[in-house]
């Protein structure tokens, strides 16, 4: 019964939403043809937003949507540009994520070559297809996106290709922002210098033959001895890793390590495991695992860190990080890992107690002075791009990690002028801890070209001659509650607009940031407010500015479409959607000084739509229903607009965020019912019903709707799928399993009634397939094969129409007439794994045995380990044994 929800057509409120993008106004088209022409929407309010499955086509209704997990939506939408050749690339790539995570996991504690060796598909890809596979790495979604996140971690350290390296990075960001956890970290590089240099390759730390695990340990000494201490360089990710080594025997050649995970975001002291007295080569040894993230640090520990440098610290700069993370403790009120609980006594001894020695007070001094002036700057990676440095800085910014934050200001950056650290660190913590901010997303960051200023000329920063600079704008948006000390913030940007019922706030914000190449690292020199900036400029200055940006979008899309998997490509939809955002933001400024032009919010609504930025169409609803009276329609196309971003959180895996607006969506189609129960009203209340599983309460509703409009043919189409709902076995309304008499007389009836629907309008899509569904439920196989075949000449890109009859025809041992319908199903939909795991089982009919191997293959790749794949491997090895 199941399967029938899976054939479910496009309804009324997925035809709502495409008619909301066909508005009149005059960009709307240009907009609509940007999805044509580059196969998929710009990047939305991200880190991310989920994507569209079906970026470039009109929005489909809830009655057809499904979440797809693992990487559906990614590989959908990117591989559908490239040519042939580079589409089999990428997606034989795509098929060995997981097997590339399992060979990446299986090399952590070998050397750099095992490393790459596991990434050797992809080394050997022609850059253009390793490219667009990195890209789509971020996006995607459900278990294989944890896999996914080891692959884009390990791309963007070991590949020598700068754009593959660049773009898998940003797809680790963009992981990492949507849940996905690294488990693993990979080997550091090679370099010349001993590890006890400081900033050298942890791979290269000297390995000196050691005896067996149970060699004899020297005898104890009154007061232990610090020896060593590295630390990985990866404060950029708000964690590193720290190995402190003691001499404890008489014996200098023998050392005992303390190995420690310091998180700066939320946890402090996160994990710490005391190892045995070992030899120096067997310490040294240890410190190249654990830096390199291959060591443990408990069992309970999440996310190791990964980085290939391991940077030399003395005994005053192992202390003060270890206190730095037991700051967050206290600040989080969260404890410390548990066995750095049970041996704090000997840590506090060794490391944290007040030196006693002159030379460890001097060492304590020096470390004083230097964190007032470069905090934890050597711990932060060489590695970063500009716009990199902003979008951590973001983070850091966003998830309390003030220390990071301050660290990555410049010298001259007027905060870092105005306050010390600690002054900066500890009233941004009071702020965090009343303002709550949570769920950060980032459009988009890229070079500036234009400021919000009207007066402002390119390159007029106030920089020194000579010194390298790049001009930054991020757009991005955060959650956030009003507090008091936000304006003792001089960094917090105004919101040029809001939405009072989630607490989300959108900001544009620019960067001047210059490269210091003593240490080559990016820092943020300036920073700007372009959305407040914005509010400065007269209304005819802001309608030209929008104009502008959407002129952009037209001479952009007027060309002729590069190459999808192009550099170009990938430039044009960063124009396109900066061009769009920054229009959103005029908008609102505009909107501010003539709250009263109505056509100011539809064209930010039109421009929102086409982004795919729902939850910014809702706040825009929001503000309008403050201002105009026409209070139920726009209501209802709140309501849409919710129905659209509980879509979006489905297709990203965060079921929770999906129902908290699925109710919002519930609740205002409730009260727009209320006040006017139209037929259109009463068929979006029903069909949101179905969605949440109420099937009788949608019934009745969508009943009342094809009673006031007898002509409305989505609505008998949407009734028909409450009555299947009803006997689905998943309706919230009646738990109890029907009667199989009742559920025969249901679907009769639901019959009737898409039979009506196709009397009113035959191009609904799905129309027949569902009927041929229905058929098959009420034993008329010669009737569903029919409905099948038409559904089939209506839509033969209908993947659910091709399975369904392919599985009757084999139902009646027609396998030469199944398979095509088999074949084609797989390749409309590659990660449907019943239409795999069918279509080799019809391989194995035919005595094919190497094509239904070759696709039993292809389904451990996806998901490992179902028994069925078993049961035909067993069918198929005793088809080999009759031979």
């Amino acid at each position: 019964m199941s399967g029938w929800r899976r054939r479910r057509a496009r309804s009324s409120l997925g035809c709502i939403a495409r008619a909301f993008s066909a508005l009149s106004h005059v960009t709307n088209r240009v907009k609509r043809r940007v999805l044509v022409l580059y196969g998929c929407c710009p990047r939305q309010e991200s880190c991310n937003m989920a994507h569209n499955d079906r970026r470039g086509q009109p929005e489909r209704s809830p009655s057809l949507r499904r979440h797809q997990g693992g990487r559906a939506s990614a590989h959908r939408t990117e591989t559908s540009k490239l040519n042939d050749e580079q589409m089999q690339s990428v997606e034989a790539l795509l098929d060995t994520i997981h097997d590339m995570a399992q060979a990446l996991r299986a090399t952590t504690t070998m050397d750099r070559e095992n490393q790459l060796a596991a990434l050797a598909q992809v080394e050997t890809t022609a850059e253009p297809a390793a490219v667009a596979f990195a890209e789509q790495l971020g996006a995607i979604r459900g278990a294989l996106a944890h896999d996914a996140i080891e692959v884009a971690q390990a791309l963007g350290e070991l590949d020598s290709r700068k754009d593959v390296a660049r773009e898998a990075r940003r797809a680790r960001l963009r992981l990492r922002s949507a849940g996905a956890i690294p488990t693993l970290s990979f080997a550091p590089a090679a370099a010349s210098r001993s590890i006890r240099q400081a900033g050298v390759s942890a791979s290269s730390a000297p390995v000196v033959p050691s005896g067996p695990a149970a060699s004899p340990v020297p005898p104890q000494i009154d007061t232990p001895r610090f020896v060593e201490a590295y630390v990985s360089q990866t404060r950029e990710q708000g964690e590193v890793r720290l190995i402190v080594g003691w001499q404890e025997g008489q014996e200098a050649s023998y050392v005992r390590g303390h190995l420690l995970l310091l998180d700066f975001w939320q946890e402090g002291v996160k994990g710490f495991t005391l190892l045995e007295p070992m030899s120096r080569g067997r310490f040294a040894q240890r410190v190249r695992e654990f830096i390199g993230g291959a060591g443990d640090v408990t069992e309970e520990e999440g996310k190791p860190v990964s980085e290939s440098k391991a940077i030399t610290l003395n005994w005053a700069q192992a202390r003060n990080l270890v206190q730095e993370a037991l700051d967050v403790n206290t600040w989080r009120s969260t404890p410390p890992a548990a066995d750095f609980a049970r041996y704090r006594t000997q840590i506090e001894a060794r490391l944290l107690a007040q030196p006693q020695s002159d030379e460890l007070h001097q060492q304590l001094e020096a470390e004083e002075q230097r964190i007032l002036r470069d905090g934890d700057r050597p711990y932060i990676t060489t590695a970063m791009e500009p716009d990199e440095t902003v979008v951590n800085w973001l983070g850091a910014w966003t998830f309390g990690d003030f220390g990071l934050a301050y660290d990555l200001l410049a010298d001259d950056h007027p905060l870092r002028r105005q306050q010390s650290r600690q002054e900066y660190i500890s009233l941004r913590r009071q702020w965090w801890d009343t303002a709550l901010p949570a769920g950060l997303r980032v459009t988009l960051v890229r070079d500036q070209e234009k400021r919000a200023s009207a007066l402002w000329v390119p390159g007029g920063t106030g920089l020194s001659l000579g010194m390298e600079h790049k001009e930054v704008e991020a757009f991005w948006s955060v959650v956030v509650q009003e507090s008091q000390l936000g304006g003792q913030l001089p960094e917090l940007p105004l919101a040029t607009i809001s939405s009072s019922e989630t607490g989300r706030h959108w900001y544009w914000t620019g960067y001047t940031l210059v490269h210091d190449r003593v240490v080559n690292r990016w820092f943020i020199s300036r920073s700007r407010d372009e959305g407040a900036a914005s509010q400065t400029l007269t209304p005819d200055e802001l309608g030209q500015r929008i104009q502008e940006a959407h002129q952009q979008v037209e001479q952009i899309t007027s060309q002729e479409a590069p190459d999808p998997a192009s550099e170009a490509a990938a430039h044009a939809l960063r124009s396109i959607t900066g061009a769009l955002t920054a229009s959103l933001h005029y908008s609102d400024a505009l909107a501010v000084q003539l709250p009263l032009d109505e056509s100011i919010y539809q064209g930010a609504i039109t421009d929102a739509r086409t982004l795919g930025n729902h939850e910014r169409a809702v706040a825009l609803l929001e503000r309008m229903r403050r201002r105009f009276v026409d209070e139920v329609r726009l209501r209802f196309e709140q309501g849409v607009e919710q129905y659209l971003v509980a879509e979006q959180y489905g297709r990203q895996g965060m079921a929770e965020a999906q129902a908290s607006w699925l109710d919002r969506a519930v609740q205002t189609m409730r009260d727009v019912v209320a006040a006017e129960p139209s037929a259109e009203h009463l068929q979006g209340l029903g069909e949101l019903l179905s969605r949440q599983g109420h099937f009788n309460h949608a019934e009745t509703y969508l009943r009342e709707a094809t009673v006031k409009d007898p002509t409305r043919a989505l609505a008998f189409s949407d009734l028909a799928d409450a009555l299947m709902g009803r006997i689905t076995g998943e309706n919230l309304d009646h738990i109890a399993v029907l009667p199989a008499d009742e559920q025969q007389q249901i679907a009769r009836e639901a019959l009737a009634v898409l039979g009506q629907a196709s009397k009113l309008d035959r191009s609904i899509p799905g129309l027949y397939t569902r009927m041929g569904a229905i058929y098959e439920l009420l034993h008329q196989p010669d009737d569903a094969i029919i409905a099948l075949e038409e559904a089939i000449r209506a839509d033969p890109a209908d993947a659910d129409a091709h399975y369904t009859l392919g599985a009757m025809l084999m139902d009646r041992k027609r396998y030469q007439d199944a398979l095509p319908h088999f074949v084609t199903a797989v390749q409309l939909a590659p990660l449907a794994l019943q239409a795999r795991l069918s279509l080799a089982a019809c391989y194995g009919m035919l005595d094919q045995v190497t094509q239904a191997t070759r696709e039993l293959d292809a389904i451990d790749r996806i998901q490992p380990g179902l028994p069925q794949v078993a049961e035909l491997r067993s069918y198929l090895a005793e088809q080999r044994k009759r031979r």
